[in-house]
């Protein structure tokens, strides 16, 4: 029976739940935020993000990442927030489900230094710009929500 189910929905059994942390930097300007996307060795755009280490919190888990990946150092964290992005895909036969939990952060520089082993560019955008730029749909709609949180708060 078993068997069947496998063949007719695929194996259920193969499933396997990822969590990723990351940060979402934005840079203040009185002409309008810019937003930090780097571009993955995959090709597509998005966040800096990455997996927790063996006790690491949420938010130690993002600032590591985003320190390892883009170089910058001085930044302050809006923890009184998250979004999450939850998404699937396939690897190998196996279906992951991930989820993806980003934390705003306005940076005091513009300086990039990459991961070279994880990121191949970088560009600070502004919405509309990052709008387009974004590869997915799901990471596209987590910076809606996270622009109109910043117009709704006195930040």
């Amino acid at each position: 029976m078993l068997s069947w189910v496998n063949e007719r929905f695929g194996n259920l059994s193969m499933k396997k739940k990822d969590e990723a942390f990351g940060i979402v930097p934005i840079w203040r300007q009185p002409e309008g935020d810019r937003f930090l996307l780097i571009q993955h060795w995959a090709g597509h755009w998005g966040f800096p993000k990455g997996h927790a280490e063996p006790g690491e919190t949420a938010i130690v888990t993002a600032c590591r990442e985003f320190e390892e990946e883009t170089g910058i150092k001085t930044y302050e964290v809006i923890d009184a927030i998250s979004f999450t992005e939850k998404y699937s895909f396939s690897r190998e036969g196996q279906t992951i489900e991930k989820t993806v939990t980003y934390f705003p952060a306005f940076v005091q520089t513009l300086a990039v230094t990459c991961q070279e082993q994880e990121i191949q560019a970088f560009a600070w955008v502004t919405f509309d710009d990052a709008t387009q730029k974004i590869t997915f749909g799901q990471a596209r709609q987590l910076l809606v929500r996270v622009k109109e949180y910043l117009q709704n708060h006195a930040l």
